[in-house]
């Protein structure tokens, strides 16, 4: 017990202390982006997505653990990141005005968000989501086995992904590392790699 108490304290230290850092990304060695065109793997966003991001996701009537092939819309901006990762809180927000854009676009049905945390326990990611007051799903990945399969990316990482009608697997139409340039500008740049 007294070892899960020091970890939460220890978490919370790092989150609430790191350095806000100029630049845009924290990079990462080895990294192999998959390229526009790929197949993205179908990866497991685990059991432990509330109700509420379920049905925000399409799959409210699925319990126990989902991959990603289970949510129901035709696009998802998939974002890796970390929470000990500076430029990751200091896109938080932003990642936040996102969602209320693609919402208030009326974009919400077709195109949904989603956050893996690389090598983030699931306290790790319920910290960073109150941190930040996280409005879309994020999902643990603390052996890094998300984030492997993914390119093991450096963070924050953005993939866009895209299906057409009967397909279940997820296809690459774009990527980047780092930070955007603005909120608008990133909702133009999905919107317009996945019409």
């Amino acid at each position: 017990m007294k070892k899960a108490i020091w970890a939460l304290v220890l978490a919370a230290l790092a989150l609430w202390s790191a350095p806000a850092w100029a630049g845009g990304a924290s990079e990462a060695a080895g990294s192999e982006p998959l390229p526009v065109g790929a197949a993205f793997p179908d990866v497991s966003l685990g059991a432990d997505l509330s109700p509420e991001h379920r049905a925000y996701l399409g799959i409210a009537k699925k319990s126990g653990p989902v991959r990603l092939a289970d949510v129901s819309a035709p696009v998802v901006i998939l974002e890796i990141f970390s929470m000990y990762c500076p430029h990751c809180q200091r896109e938080a927000p932003v990642l936040n005005d996102l969602y209320g854009l693609l919402a208030s676009g009326g974009h919400a049905d077709r195109v949904k968000m989603l956050g893996i945390g690389a090598g983030n326990s699931a306290m790790e990611v319920e910290l960073f989501r109150a941190k930040f007051d996280i409005r879309f799903p994020l999902a643990a990945d603390q052996n890094f086995t998300v984030h492997d399969a993914c390119g093991k990316v450096g963070t924050p990482y953005f993939y866009v992904l895209a299906r057409k009608p009967g397909e279940t697997a997820y296809t690459v139409v774009g990527s980047r590392l780092g930070r955007m340039d603005s909120p608008e500008s990133f909702a133009a740049d999905v919107l317009a790699d996945a019409p």
